[in-house]
């Protein structure tokens, strides 16, 4: 086999693992960001200079629903406007 096909499999493979790591870690500081900001151990401008996220990106991330945690007003037994 060509030693330059080889090198360049190499590399990709490196690569691939690279971009795996990336992504891995690019989903906890998301979900890190998002824990803090829910339990009011940082302030929003705190969270995105810290974690370079834009505070609209970190707002999406607080409005998505987190399985087993419903908003207060689907939760059972919560009452309409009286």
């Amino acid at each position: 086999m060509n030693p330059e096909l080889q090198r360049i499999r190499a590399l990709a493979a490196v690569i691939a693992t690279a971009e795996t790591a990336l992504d891995t870690a690019y989903v906890t500081l998301r979900e890190c960001a998002a824990a803090l900001l829910r339990n009011g151990e940082a302030t929003l401008a705190e969270v995105s200079e810290a974690a370079g996220l834009n505070q609209g990106e970190l707002l999406e991330l607080l409005s998505r629903n987190i399985p087993g945690r419903e908003p207060t007003w689907k939760q059972y037994g919560t009452t309409g406007l009286s």
